[in-house]
Formats: structure tokens, C-alpha cells, sequence
């Protein structure tokens, strides 16, 4: 019953719904009226139904308009609610209406403009729980209109003439104003309004120009001023409607005349700081009063920058014209600010005053409080908004802001704005195209102003910030600026040696003072570890940093503002947010990164001006290298933006507009999901590319489940939801709740576009309930029909229409994996790695078996339940099923029909969508379409087919999705939160240097603030005043002035690097300019050197990479280099230790099979190395690798001589994929000496061919002494199609010798060693020669001699993880390891047993070498890690020839070592061509000092600087020579069911040798040679030589390739032969 019932039938008045006490005790004549509701089609725009309601009770309810008329046809007036903008347009669209319409929507805001408003209306809608029924609609609308008649008539005369009079003439009031037989004014209707509202407007308000101009935006503003409660407010339809009404009201109550009663107390600041804050005056700097100006500029309007001193009440000028807003105009102010924990700790605060008029949106809100505060803004109760940036991407945030009237946008640390400022964020940049959009949407007729605050700004920052909101928003800020520096603070700079004395100084500190204490580092890790460390030394502390959980940091921060603990840890990130008065001391225990922010942290001291802080900085000299380090890894470089502007590229190549989350870009991008802050990165690499004008990113985007409503009202859909099973008695509330909310708005049926309020995250913000309950809610109440579900999904097959269905081979092949993994997990768990895993698939006949596939099934198989699985940063699994393995099994199965079933049924869809002539559409389906077809589908396996749920559709729907079978878009997607990113630029266009400039501008930047840190540090400790007036210099003085003042000559270049003087002199201090030339190259493509023997190759690629690292932004996850050998790798690996520490262990340096290998997802081994290149290539080229194992930004590539066509197709693919990565490939054509396994040096001259390619030639050689290096000069003019053309010089200062000696006899061995022993002196010399027979006969020869040797070792087939010593320590960490890692202790166990077992083997040594090598380069031990590096080695990098005078090799294993004396025996008649001529140039070249060159041929006459010797001798072959026995050598069948008498020898164990057998000393034969080898020991016996001795050289594994996989492996002995002849003229 409305109030006007009431008033006739029992003639009393009451005070609900609003309507006053004085209400008229009777009304005037009820006209004769009818209310009419008409529903309209969506689609169609049609009539489907119309209700008519007579003011005598009659009752209409059909859809037909003549019946209608004729309904109507004695009555006066047509009253509805916003019938004249919505049901007249459809009623009278070809008839004229001779009745008067009465509109209840327009009045109403008018009369009820007082919270809680009338409850009949929510916003412009009249709330129904009933749907589609317009008969019920009529009955709200009549019981409204009634209220509306009762309310005018209980207004005072004078406010009705008002109201009457501005509305005079209006189509939307008239009808009204007739039916009330409403009186106006003629005259005198400005002085009528000052005079009824004097003391609540200005009087000196122009209300002249506002009643000719505005007169219906004047009405909604006085009802608006008349309202006693300030949190009511004008709705949103009304300001969209009627946009001026902000700007009248603003003239009307926020416009200072400074002359009337109303301005002069309302608008007067210090007035309202009593009334609000109960302070009596402002805060003065220095006797200047800053705030108080500041703030009365605020109130002006005008727009403001204000620079204040930490602590120095900016909060307060900014909240204080809020509040006074808020009152005045029911208006809103937004901050803007970068810290949640700021925004909490001034909510708190103004809550302790009591006031509530403040609340934040953000990220650390639970659920149910973040729906509150989004009610609160919404219902008017918020005068001050706190967001971030990121907020204003949200579309609940844009739209409760459209709603209210806000007054001015708030940003703090407006510093973020310039490149200069200390924390400069592009995000920032997105604030004001937000406000202009914002503006625009509102139709502001004056500009929003601003206030922008920071507590420290240098003069380039100011500027910065002003000429941005001048040239976005046209806005002039005024500048409010501090000179005041804090007299109550005490700075001081104490030294430390080391990490133990920083930490004594720190608790001598804490233990000598007894207040709260801020102690600030660098490191979120440290906060913790510090924090423990002083609380057991009985000093209690807690941990304060940005990454902790956000439940965590509120409490260790309530904990500390409550004085229940006095110390807290922290880093930068606390600061923001602190507003303790007593804080007596801060200490930063690592040095900031910038002045600004010291000044600001030290300034949370000392916040009450009546206490006097003390301020330390507890220095050490390598504090600045770890913020050097930080920025490096934090810092977004260009390659990563060209990374993202990459993956947009690739994601938008179909579409120019898509909704993707920032993990999938990151993904796309190459990124390797463990980088830190992936997210932010991603979306600080978006707002550059949108700075930059690559792409556009709107709102965040969330995707619509449901498009209609079923069931009639609120009654039937709550029977429908407590009768269904699917809602347990929990959900049927939160269900009752959000299908309340869709029906009494109606969102759904009457708002369908992209702003429907039926939002899901919209919903789950209003409700206060989580989005994953408001989408089960949902996806229940779509199943059980209560909302429809239209086409809510689309699906993108893959290549739809092709014969060879890919999406469907896709599906197969990943079945056939599932059912493999799913039935090899035990039933308690599988421990193993992603890449064994793919082995064991692969080994087991799932040939298709790829590693990313792997972990693609394993994350969905963890998602949805089936496993569990633990994964360590390697990818080390543990993986666990959640149910038994019968139950695993049905599930898989069921999946597995229901997606082929999908699959087939979308091909189908796909293939009628092409015959309607559009191929490559998405296909438009719905969930519950594809449920009703699976159920009545009679070609299913399985029968039970009633207990397939929806559930389970879009369980094989994910799966599909998440397989890359099918892209599927909308429907349950809105788990994830998509941003919507539209590419402007085309598909070819590159992000440039010119683009990066104000990023690259602020890092630099950034670089110089940590010098200029430091340097305070170090003047602090020299002259305190002169350390405060450099801080004041820095601030006030022009920049570059500054630092030409405090950085003269050098250090001017040394404050732009990103290393510390020190360092930089240790790292590059003793580099040629040539190899700085390399080091400093930042922007070639392509560095392709040419280096020269001795040229310091290594080096210079170590130090590259530690430029790369730390000079020039790259992240160790960005970096790839590749060698040809292990053993280079590890050098590599263990050189850059030494060089940058710890963090070289991150840097992936790899052979090029080994990244094969890895990209393959298999355990590398050189057995298996054949073709791995070249089908890793493939893979990349055919997109099938994922992107984050070849993101890479740089590639380095050692011996690039050496590239072959797959390694050269393997860089290319590299190269094509990463658009922007730079190759530094460092090699020496000239040493090109495996053209026989497909080496091309013309590889490396292809590379220097690629656009942006610089090609350099290192020329000098510091190994070789200077006769050597002419001699190898000349000798190089012999070879044709070098790369390199200039010659190389000695840089060294020894003349050295070269010595030709030219033999007539066949055999050189013995005057070889003649010329080598006379000529030995205290350094090394190596013996080179171009067989392994040489080498060994040579050995046996200097054996014989008694001169002790090494010999590199190499033999055809020997793969150094077969050797026994190594198996053993290999079987041994297998049997007894429990995870991925191998422990410390097992490690040393396995050692110890192995060195223990195998004592007195000379083979051990190759392992323990390979242990320690493993060791130094590997800090943790992972399994796959160590298995890996075994089989990528082979037994000659183990050969540690250190501590040997002499050492034998072949020139190929020669190949990057050097000696002292090199002597080159170069027998027989080999042809001439290139490729011999390199491998001699090689070996001469090792030579430091002198090289000695024996041979019987003529390739060495007449060349420079050589001394040629000719030996006329005939010597024959040495007396005794050595043979090493290879697996072709002996017979392999033998030792078939010898393997345990085999196993009992050691490597140097003696043998007996008999009729081409060999024995162990009890008479055991343990070896049989093979045919090939009998006949060469028969032609040697034909020479006079026989067996003397043999030893055991190695015991191996070994099994055919060909047997059965359950086959075990024997052991095989290969041996040294001793062969000695009688005579010496064999």
C-alpha cells in the first residue's frame, strides 16, 4: 500500500519511504489516470507484452496496442516509470498520444533525494522481484507515483514554485506539474532561491545565468543541497542525464566569493581543519605556511603540485579538501598511489579520528570487505577513494566513479611521472588519458583538477610532472614547494668491514637506545633473516617487505604502530606506509639507491617535531654493487619490450584484438614463468608499447556466462534452487543472492552489452563473495535451467577444414601419453625428471613423446585432481595420484570419449560454417548444447552416459584448450583475468631505441642516483656539513650543474656505469682497446670476431658475458651461449665464477647438443648426438618448441669456426624466432680443423653478412713470442678463402726460436725425443703428432727413456660413462637417492666409496677430475644435471696434465691448450689441402715460445724466421712401442659371461698376453683379440716385434645396440699393448 493509500483510507500521515511529517491531510481530486509497463524485445525491439493499471484498480494485460488504447480511452493522463524516453517511443511510434504522460523516473530523484532514498527505486530502476511481468511493474510504478503526489504536496509552497517554475515546459516534468496542478513563479525566482536557501549556498552565486541555462540541472542540484545527510547523492542516470548538475552544484556550494556567511565558514579551511582534524592551525616549514596555501588551493579549484618533506602533514592536504568536498558537494576524491600499505595506514589513522569517509580498493582486501567499500563509494558514503595505477584498468572501478561526482583526482608520489624521478612507472602514464576518458564519458564542462604530492623532487621532475598534465590535460599546476630541510634529525655514516661488523654495529646500536626502530635493507630475503637473527639475540624484531602475504605484513605492521614490537626489518616498501610519531632511530643497514629515497626513509624518524632521531648508514664498500645487481635483475630492458611487442604480434596475428592474461603473454614472450614479478613486468611492457603507440590496452576483461533469465520471479527460482541436488544448503543462500540481484535489475534482460552489471567479477564484488563462488553458483543455475545459456563459447580448431585434422592427431597422440604417464605413476610416487620422464616414454614406444607436452598434461592432471605433483626450479617431480588407479583410469577414459566426441562434433560445426562462406571463423557454441548432444548420441563407448555433468564437458573442453587442440574464448575463461589489448601497428614494425628513450632515460638515471649515494656516504664520513649541503646542492640544483660541481674529469664517465669504479677496473681494467671495442659493442646484431691464436678469445667471451650481465640489462635467463664441448662449457662456466661470483651458476651455457638435447626434453649423450641439431632446428621452425626455453636475447657462440650446416640452421631458427636477439660468435677461421664432420668457418662469414652485423678481427697474440708468430704468418699465405686478412703481432717481448729439422728417414720418433730431451728447460712442451698411433709410440719411447709424460687421451668408441669407476659412482647415488637432489652426504658417501673401491686405479683419476670439475661449476646437485654432464664428456676433458713436464697429444686434442715448447712430428705423404695446411697451423701455433718442427716432406722451407736443420740419419723404428687396445680391437662376444672376473681389474693392472689372449696374473683369461687386430700384431711380428707387457688401460660397459632392451651390459677390458722388437732395423 503507497503512502497516499494510506492517507485516504485511514487519514493519518507517517514517515516512511521519506515523506514528511507535514504532509497535507487531504489530497486535491484524483484526475483520472492509468499506468502502463510494456516488455520490448532485446533483438527485435518489438512489443511482446504490456500491463495497464487504472487508477480505479482495472487491470490490462495483453500485447496488443488497439485493445490498449481502447483500455484507455477515458483516461487523462499515462503515467510510467520512464515512459516518455522508453514505452511512448514504442506506444506511439505511429499514433499521437492525446492523453498527458506523467513520468514517476524524472521526478523521483527530485522529491527523495535523501539517503536512504524511496525503495521502490534503485537508480533509474524500479525494483521488482518479479520478471517479465508488467502488471506487477504497474503496481510498483503506481504505488511510486502516489508517493511522488504525497512528497510534492508535503513541500513547502515556496520550494514547490521553485521547482515548478525551472521545470516549466520540460516533457519529462509537465505531465507531472499538470496532475499536481503545480503553481510558478513569474518573477523573482533568483531572490526566491537565495532566499531559500541562504546559509546553505553562496550568496553571491549567479543563480540568473543558471536558471536561464541549466534550469532542470538547478532543481537536481538545490534538491541535492537541501538533503541533511551529505552521504546522499545525485544517481549516476540523472548526472549522464543532466552533466551540468555537478558543475552547479560546485558553483552553488564550492565556489569561494570570500565575502558571504556560507563561503566564509563552509569554504574557509581553517574552520574545517578544527570541525574535522581539531588542530587550530596548519603546519609551517620554516615559518613559510605551505599546507595551509596548498590547501586553499584545493579548495579554489585549481590544480597544484605540492613538494613536502617526509612527515611533513601531506596527507592532510590533500584529505582536508576532500572532506570539505564531500560535504559541500557530495563530491569524491580519488588518490592515486602506488602502496597498499599506505592506503591502509591512512584509512586507519582518519579512523582513529573518527572518520569513515575514506576506503580503498586494492589487491589486499578480502572479498567480503572489498564489497563493502564498493558499496560505500557507491552509496555515497565515501568522500576519499584510495586505487593504484592498475585499478583504473578495472571496469567496477570506472563504473562506480561514472557514478559519482568526483571532484578531484589525488596522485601521490607523483615523482613516478618523470624518467628523473627516482621510481619512475610507466603505469603512471596511463592516469591521465584515464581522466580524460573519465572527463569526456562525463561531459565535464570544466576541467577535474589535480594535486600531485612527493616528498622529494629535483627541478627536472617538477618539470616533468607539470608538462604532463599540461599537455594531456591542458592543466596548470600551481607549485608548492618546501625549502625546509628536518632540524630534528642527526645523520650519520658508520664504516664497515664486513657483513659480521655491519651486524655487531647494528646490535651495539639497537642494545644503546630504547625506541621504536625502522631498520631498512635491500633484500626482501634479508628482512627475514635479520629479523630472526636480532630476535634470538634477544632483540625482538619483525619482518616487514612488499612481497610477503598481505595478511603477514598487516599484522607485523599493526604490531609495530602498537608498540607490541620496537624493531622492524623492512624494506623501502614499509616506508610509504608509516605514519608512527615516536620513531627515535632509523637504520639503514644496506644504503638506499638514490638520495630521494634516503632522505625519505630516513625522514620516518622523528615524525613528532619535538623528538630528536637519529638517522645511520651502516656503509661497506660493495653496498652499491648489490643495488647495481638488483637494478640489473628488476630493471625492464628493451629486449624484453621487443620480447612482449613480439608475443602481441604472434597473438594477434589472426586478430587485431585480443583478451589474453599477462602469464600468457609472458609465455608467448619466452619468459620463463619463474622470473620474478612476471605479471607486473608484462603489464609495464604493455603500457610502454601503448606510450610508444604499438597497441591500445582497455579494460580488463572478464567473459559473460549467462544471457537470460527463465525462470518468472524470485519465488520460482528459490523453489527451483532448494528442490535441485546440486545446491548443498551452503550455496542456496549465495545462489538466492545472485539471482535476487539479476532479477530486481534486471541487468541482464535490459542492459545485454559489454557492460552489463552481471559481470562476474562485478558480481562477486557487489555480493562480497568470491569469483570462484559466484561462477559455480552460476554454471549450477545455467545446468538447472534457472538462467539460459545462449552461444557462450567460441572455439578456434586448428587449421578446421584441413583433411589432416590436426586438433583431432593432437588429441590421439595426447591420449596415448596420458594413458602412459597415468599408469606409471606407483601407488605411492614417482620421483623423476620432466626430461627422464620423456625418455622413458620415448624408450618405451611413445615415439611422439615431447618434454613440453609432458608438463602441459601434468599441469592439467594437477589442476583438475587427478595427481599431485611437487616441482623444484630444475623441473624435478614428484609426482602422486589422488585417487586409485581403476578410478583414475574411468575418469581419463571419460574425458577422453566426451573430447573426441567435442572434437568431431566442432569439426562438423566448422565445416557448415564453410559452406555459409565463412572459413575460419570462430565456432559459436554453447556448453549445455554440447552436454544434450553427448547424451543423446548413441555412438558412445560407454553406457552409463545419464552421469555425464556439465562438470565434465568443460573439464574435456579445458583439456582441449589447455592441449592447444582448440582456442577456446569466453564461458569459463573468466577464471582468468584477460586484458584487452588492441594492436595499432603492423606486424612488421620493431619497438625501437627512440620508443625506450624515458625508460632509458630513468635507469641511467638510476645507475647515477647510486653513485651519488655513495658518494654522500663517503663525504658523510669525511665532513658531516659538507655531506648536508651535497644533499642540498642535489635537490636544488640544475642536475647537470650538480654534477659537474661533484664529479669532475673521469668520474663523470664512471658515475654511468653500473658498477662501482673498483669493480669495473677489476672486471675490464686490464683488456686491450681491441677486446674493449667487443666488450663495449652494444648494438651491432651480430659481433662476429676473428680471433687470432693467443688473441685472448676466452677472455674476451668471459668478460662479454660479464658486461652482458652487468652493463648492459641482460638477465641470465635471457642469456644463451653454446661451445662445441663439454669441457669448454665448464671452462667457461668456471672462468665467469671467478669473474661475477654466484651468479654465474644461472647463466645457461651449453654445448650445442646438449641445448639440442634439452630442447627435445631427452638426456643428452653423445651416443646418441646424430641429427639432434638439426631436428631441434625443425622443431623451433615448426613453432614446437615453447617459447620460454628459446626466449633468449643474446646468444654467444664459441669456436664458431666449428659451425657446421645443422649448428648454422640451429642460430638461424634462433635468430628468426627472437627478432631482436643479438649473436656474438667468436671464432678463428683459420683453425678450422673438423671440415670431416661438416665444419664450415664460411658459416661464421654468413653471420657477418646479417644486416647490423660488425665484423672484427683480433690480431694480437699475447701467447706466442714473436719469431713463432712470423713464421705462422708466413706459413698462413699458403692458405687460400681465409675470412681474416690482417696479420697477427706478437705482443710479446721474448724473440723466441722455430727450428725446421728436415729428415731423410721414414721413421723420426727417436731424433725427435733426442732434440726434445737436449732442449728441455723448466716449462712445458708438448708433442704433437697427427695419429694416436704416433702419440702412443712416442709415449712407450720417453717411457723408455725414463721421462715421465701425460698423453691426452682419445680412443674410437670409449665413452667416458661407461668406464667401471665412474658407473660404480653413478649406481651408487642411483640405488640411494630419495629425491631430484643429491644430497651433500650422498655425494661424499658415493666419493668416498668409489676412491675407496677403485684405490690404485689410473683410471680413477679421469673421474675424480670429472667429479671436482662438476662440483665447482654446480652449487646444487641435481641428478638429471650430473647425469647430463657425464654423458656429454668424453675422456680426454678429464685429462689433467698439470704438474707434467711433457704432454703428448694429437693436434686435434691439442686444440686450444698451450705449451712453452712445442715439438710437431709431421710424417708421411698426406695431401696437401686447406684443411691440412689449418690443422699444422694449429699445432704451431700452441707454441709460446719455441716451436720445433720435425718432418720428412717439404711444406716448411723457406719461411720467415725459421733456422732449417736436414738430418741425413737413418733411424729405425724405437725398441719398444705402445699399442691401445680400442672396442674394434677386441673380440666383444668373449666377454659375454666374464664380466665379474673383468669387474676385479683395475685401470694399470698387469696382464699376460698369449696367442692373442690376454690373462689376469691368476691365468684367467679376460680378453680375446678381435680378427682385424691378430693381423696387425701379425705384420708387427713380420718387423720383429712381440708383446712384452700389456696393462689394463680401461674396464667399460658395453652391450650391442641391437639387443633387447632387458639385455644387461658386460664388461669389456680395453688394454695397453707393450711391443719390443730385438733388433732396431724393423
Amino acid at each position: 500500500m503507497s503512502i497516499w493509500s494510506k492517507l485516504i483510507n485511514f487519514n493519518k500521515s507517517g514517515n516512511q519511504n521519506n515523506v514528511a511529517e507535514n504532509a497535507a491531510a487531504a489530497p486535491r481530486s484524483i484526475p483520472d489516470y492509468a499506468i502502463i509497463d510494456i516488455e520490448v524485445g532485446i533483438s527485435d525491439k518489438r512489443i511482446h507484452d504490456i500491463g495497464a493499471l487504472k487508477h480505479n484498480g482495472s487491470v490490462f494485460h495483453k500485447a496488443s496496442k488497439e485493445e490498449l488504447f481502447a483500455f484507455l480511452n477515458d483516461v487523462d493522463y499515462i503515467c510510467g516509470h520512464n515512459i516518455i524516453h522508453h514505452d511512448a517511443k514504442y506506444l506511439f511510434s505511429d499514433k499521437e498520444c492525446r492523453q498527458t504522460l506523467v513520468d514517476t523516473l524524472y521526478v523521483s530523484p527530485l522529491l527523495f533525494p535523501e539517503r536512504p532514498y524511496h525503495k521502490l527505486v534503485k537508480d533509474d530502476k524500479l525494483l521488482s522481484e518479479q520478471l517479465n511481468n508488467p502488471v506487477n511493474d504497474c503496481r510498483k510504478a503506481n504505488d511510486l507515483l502516489l508517493d511522488e503526489i504525497a512528497r510534492w504536496e508535503s513541500l513547502p509552497r515556496e520550494k514547490r514554485l521553485i521547482f515548478a517554475s525551472l521545470l516549466r515546459g520540460k516533457a519529462e516534468f509537465e505531465g507531472f506539474l499538470s496532475m499536481v496542478n503545480a503553481e510558478y513563479l513569474d518573477e523573482g525566482l533568483p531572490e526566491s532561491i537565495a532566499g531559500l536557501y541562504d546559509g546553505k549556498i553562496c550568496r553571491n552565486a549567479d543563480l540568473a545565468m543558471l536558471i536561464d541555462r541549466y534550469p532542470c540541472g538547478l532543481a537536481y542540484a538545490l534538491a541535492l543541497v537541501d538533503t541533511t545527510d551529505y552521504r546522499s547523492i545525485t544517481p549516476g542516470w540523472v548526472l549522464h542525464t543532466y552533466p551540468e548538475v555537478e558543475f552547479i552544484v560546485k558553483l552553488l556550494r564550492h565556489t569561494n566569493c570570500h565575502s558571504c556567511d556560507y563561503c566564509n565558514t563552509q569554504l574557509d579551511v581553517l574552520h574545517n581543519l578544527k570541525a574535522f582534524f581539531g588542530y587550530d592551525r596548519f603546519r609551517t616549514y620554516d615559518g613559510q605556511p605551505l599546507q595551509e596555501q596548498a590547501a586553499k588551493a584545493a579548495v579554489s579549484g585549481k590544480s597544484l603540485l605540492a613538494i613536502f618533506p617526509t612527515g611533513g602533514g601531506k596527507s592532510l592536504t590533500f584529505q582536508l579538501p576532500a572532506f570539505m568536498a564531500g560535504r559541500s558537494v557530495h563530491g569524491l576524491t580519488v588518490v592515486i598511489s602506488p602502496l597498499q600499505s599506505l592506503m591502509k595506514d591512512q584509512i586507519d589513522n582518519l579512523a582513529d579520528r573518527g572518520i569513515t569517509e575514506a576506503v580503498t580498493i586494492n589487491g589486499m582486501l578480502d572479498p567480503i570487505t572489498r564489497s563493502l567499500s564498493i558499496q560505500r563509494v557507491q552509496d555515497g558514503e565515501a568522500s576519499l577513494l584510495y586505487i593504484s595505477p592498475e585499478m583504473l584498468r578495472s571496469k567496477t572501478i570506472e563504473r562506480i566513479l561514472t557514478a559519482r561526482h568526483v571532484v578531484r583526482f589525488v596522485i601521490d608520489e607523483a615523482h613516478c611521472f618523470s624518467s628523473w624521478g627516482q621510481d619512475f612507472r610507466v603505469d603512471y602514464l596511463y592516469i591521465g588519458k584515464f581522466i580524460q576518458k573519465y572527463q569526456q564519458r562525463k561531459k565535464c564542462k570544466r576541467p577535474i583538477p589535480v594535486s600531485c604530492f612527493t616528498a622529494t623532487a629535483k627541478q627536472k621532475v617538477i618539470q616533468d610532472i607539470c608538462d604532463y598534465f599540461k599537455q594531456t590535460l591542458d592543466l596548470d599546476l600551481e607549485l608548492f614547494a618546501s625549502t625546509a630541510s628536518r632540524t630534528n634529525l642527526q645523520y650519520s655514516v658508520i664504516h664497515a668491514e664486513s657483513d659480521n661488523d655491519k651486524y655487531s654495529k647494528l646490535r651495539n646500536l639497537i642494545a644503546e637506545s630504547n625506541c621504536p626502530t625502522i631498520v631498512y635493507v635491500s633484500r626482501t630475503k634479508r628482512t627475514k633473516e635479520l629479523a630472526a637473527q636480532l630476535t634470538r639475540d634477544g632483540y625482538k624484531a619483525l619482518p616487514f617487505n612488499g612481497k610477503m602475504d598481505s595478511d603477514e605484513k598487516i599484522t607485523n605492521q599493526n604490531a609495530f604502530m602498537t608498540d607490541a614490537v620496537r624493531i622492524i626489518v623492512a624494506t623501502s616498501a614499509f616506508g610509504m606506509g608509516v605514519d608512527k610519531k615516536d620513531v627515535g632511530m632509523v637504520i639503514h643497514y644496506d644504503i638506499s639507491d638514490s638520495l630521494e629515497n634516503y632522505v625519505q626513509e630516513a625522514g620516518r624518524a622523528g615524525r613528532d617535531p619535538e623528538l630528536n632521531a637519529r638517522c645511520y648508514v651502516l656503509y661497506s664498500d660493495n653496498d652499491l654493487d648489490k643495488h647495481f645487481i638488483l637494478l640489473n635483475q628488476t630493471k625492464l630492458s628493451i629486449s624484453e619490450i621487443q620480447q612482449v611487442w613480439k608475443a602481441v604480434k604472434d597473438l594477434t596475428r589472426q586478430r587485431m584484438r585480443v583478451n589474453c592474461s599477462a602469464l600468457e603473454i609472458a609465455r608467448q614472450a619466452g619468459w620463463d614463468d619463474s622470473v620474478s614479478d612476471i605479471e607486473t613486468r608484462v603489464r609495464t611492457a604493455l603500457a610502454a608499447l601503448e606510450q610508444g603507440g604499438y597497441l591500445v590496452r582497455g579494460n580488463n576483461v572478464p567473459h559473460v556466462y549467462a544471457t537470460g533469465i527463465t525462470v518468472k520471479n524470485m519465488d520460482e527460482a528459490r523453489t527451483r534452487i532448494s528442490a535441485s541436488l546440486l545446491f548443498d544448503s551452503d550455496d542456496i543462500e549465495k545462489a538466492v543472492r545472485v539471482i535476487k540481484s539479476l532479477i530486481s535489475q534486471k541487468h541482464i534482460a535490459k542492459a545485454q552489452n559489454s557492460d552489463a552489471e552481471s559481470r562476474i567479477d562485478y558480481l562477486a564484488d557487489i555480493l562480497g563473495l568470491s569469483k570462484r563462488e559466484v561462477i559455480s553458483v552460476v554454471e549450477r543455475m545455467r545446468q538447472e535451467g534457472i538462467l539460459a545459456d545462449s552461444k557462450d563459447i567460441s572455439a578456434y580448431l586448428l587449421d578446421a577444414g584441413n583433411s589432416e585434422r590436426k586438433s583431432q592427431m593432437l588429441l590421439e597422440r595426447f591420449a596415448k601419453l596420458e594413458q602412459y604417464v597415468l599408469s606409471h605413476i606407483p601407488e605411492e610416487s614417482l620421483r623423476i625428471s620432466y626430461k627422464q620422464l620423456n625418455e622413458n616414454a620415448v624408450n618405451d614406444g611413445i615415439g611422439t613423446s615431447k618434454e613440453k607436452d609432458l608438463r602441459t598434461l601434468l599441469y592439467f592432471l594437477t589442476v583438475k585432481g587427478y595427481t599431485r605433483k611437487k616441482e623444484d626450479a630444475a623441473r624435478n617431480l614428484v609426482i602422486s595420484r589422488q585417487t586409485d588407479l581403476e578410478s583414475t583410469i574411468r575418469r581419463f577414459e571419460k574425458r577422453l570419449e566426451i573430447s573426441r566426441f567435442a572434437v568431431e562434433w566442432l569439426y562438423k560445426l566448422a565445416s557448415d560454417t564453410e559452406k555459409e562462406g565463412a572459413p575460419g571463423q570462430a565456432i559459436q557454441f554453447s556448453v549445455i548444447e554440447l552436454l544434450n548432444k553427448i547424451k543423446s548420441s548413441t555412438r558412445s563407448l560407454f553406457g552409463g552416459l545419464d552421469d555425464i555433468q556439465l562438470e565434465d564437458v568443460e573439464e574435456a573442453l579445458l583439456y582441449l584448450s589447455k592441449i592447444g587442440a582448440l582456442k577456446l574464448e569466453g564461458g569459463f575463461l573468466v577464471l582468468y583475468n584477460a586484458m584487452d589489448i588492441r594492436r595499432i601497428k603492423d606486424n612488421k614494425s620493431r619497438y625501437k631505441l627512440d620508443d625506450y628513450r624515458l625508460l632509458d632515460e630513468f635507469y641511467k638515471l638510476k645507475i647515477q642516483q647510486v653513485h651519488i649515494v655513495g658518494e654522500y656516504a663517503n663525504l658523510m664520513v669525511e665532513d658531516y656539513d659538507a655531506a648536508l649541503q651535497y644533499v642540498q646542492d642535489y635537490f636544488q640544483m640544475d642536475y647537470k650543474k650538480f654534477v659537474a660541481k661533484y664529479f669532475k674529469g673521469s668520474r663523470a664517465s664512471e658515475i654511468q656505469r653500473n658498477l662501482t669504479p673498483n669493480k669495473y677496473n677489476q672486471l675490464f681494467g686490464r683488456l686491450s682497446a681491441r677486446q674493449m671495442d667487443i666488450i663495449s659493442d652494444k648494438d651491432s646484431r651480430c659481433i662476429v670476431v676473428g680471433a687470432g691464436p693467443g688473441s685472448g678469445k676466452t677472455r674476451v667471451l668471459v668478460h662479454k658475458l660479464a658486461s652482458l650481465l652487468l652493463l648492459e640489462d641482460v638477465k641470465h635467463e635471457q642469456l644463451l651461449m653454446l661451445t662445441f664441448s663439454r669441457a669448454a662449457a665448464t671452462e667457461f662456466k668456471q672462468r665467469l665464477m671467478e669473474l661475477i661470483g654466484n651468479a654465474a651458476h644461472f647463466v645457461e651455457i651449453k654445448t650445442f647438443h646438449s641445448y639440442c638435447f634439452d630442447l627435445l626434453g631427452r638426456i643428452g649423450n653423445l651416443e646418441e648426438s646424430k641429427n639432434v641439431v638439426a631436428k631441434a632446428a625443425e622443431m623451433i621452425c615448426q613453432r614446437e618448441v615453447e617459447p620460454n626455453r628459446i626466449g633468449k636475447t643474446v646468444l654467444v657462440i664459441d669456436e664458431a669456426q666449428d659451425m657446421g650446416a645443422e649448428e648454422y640452421a640451429l642460430v638461424k631458427a634462433l635468430m628468426d624466432h627472437n627478432e631482436e636477439m643479438r649473436v656474438i660468435a667468436v671464432g678463428d677461421d683459420d683453425q678450422n680443423i673438423y671440415e670431416f664432420r661438416g665444419s664450415d668457418s664460411g658459416h661464421m662469414y654468413s653471420l657477418a653478412q646479417e644486416n647490423g652485423s660488425t665484423f672484427v678481427e683480433m690480431t694480437e697474440n699475447y701467447r706466442s713470442a714473436r719469431i713463432p708468430v712470423e713464421f705462422a704468418n708466413a706459413f698462413l699465405k699458403k692458405i687460400d678463402n681465409r675470412i681474416k686478412s690482417m696479420p697477427i703481432i706478437s705482443m710479446n717481448n721474448d724473440e723466441g726460436l722455430v727450428e725446421v729439422t728436415h729428415h731423410q728417414s721414414q721413421y723420426i720418433y727417436a731424433p725427435l725425443v733426442e732434440n726434445l730431451l737436449s732442449h728441455r728447460t723448466k716449462g712445458i712442451s708438448g708433442v704433437l703428432t697427427q695419429t694416436n698411433e704416433e702419440a702412443a709410440i712416442l709415449m712407450a719411447l720417453l717411457r723408455k727413456q725414463g721421462v715421465s709424460c701425460k698423453l691426452i687421451q682419445s680412443m674410437d668408441g670409449l665413452r667416458f660413462w661407461n668406464i667401471a669407476e665412474m658407473r660404480y659412482f653413478m649406481k651408487y647415488v642411483d640405488k640411494r637417492i630419495k629425491t631430484s637432489l643429491i644430497t651433500e652426504e650422498l655425494w661424499n658417501e658415493a666419493k668416498q666409496s668409489t676412491y675407496s673401491a677403485y684405490t690404485g686405479s689410473r683410471s680413477l683419476a679421469y673421474v675424480k677430475r670429472c667429479i671436482e670439475q662438476f662440483e665447482q661449476t654446480n652449487s646444487v646437485k641435481y641428478l638429471s644435471d650430473f647425469k647430463e654432464f657425464v654423458f656429454e664428456s668424453s675422456v680426454e676433458d678429464f685429462c689433467d696434465v698439470s704438474g707434467s713436464d711433457i704432454v703428448i697429444s694429437t693436434i686435434h686434442k691439442a686444440k686450444g691448450r698451450e705449451f712453452d715448447d712445442v715439438y710437431m712430428l709431421i710424417s708421411g705423404s698426406y695431401a696437401k689441402d686447406a684443411n691440412l695446411l689449418r690443422r699444422y697451423y694449429v699445432g704451431m701455433t700452441r707454441a709460446k715460445k719455441r716451436l720445433f718442427i720435425h718432418t720428412n716432406g717439404n711444406l716448411f722451407n723457406n719461411l720467415n724466421g725459421a733456422r732449417y736443420f736436414t738430418d741425413q740419419r737413418q733411424p729405425g723404428m724405437p725398441e719398444e712401442i705402445m699399442l691401445q687396445l680400442s672396442h674394434k680391437d677386441v673380440f666383444l662376444d668373449f666377454f659375454k659371461g666374464r664380466k665379474q672376473d673383468v669387474l676385479a681389474l683395475k685401470g694399470g693392472d698387469a696382464l699376460t698376453y698369449s696367442d692373442f689372449h690376454l690373462y689376469n696374473l691368476s691365468g684367467t683369461p679376460v680378453a680375446k683379440l678381435s680378427m682385424k687386430m691378430q693381423a696387425t700384431l701379425s705384420q708387427w711380428e713380420e718387423r720383429g716385434y712381440k708383446v712384452k707387457s700389456a696393462y689394463v688401460q680401461f674396464v667399460v660397459a658395453w652391450k650391442p645396440k641391437d639387443a633387447p632392451k632387458d639385455e644387461a651390459e658386460t664388461a669389456v677390458l680395453l688394454a695397453d699393448l707393450v711391443l719390443s722388437s730385438q733388433g732396431n732395423d724393423a
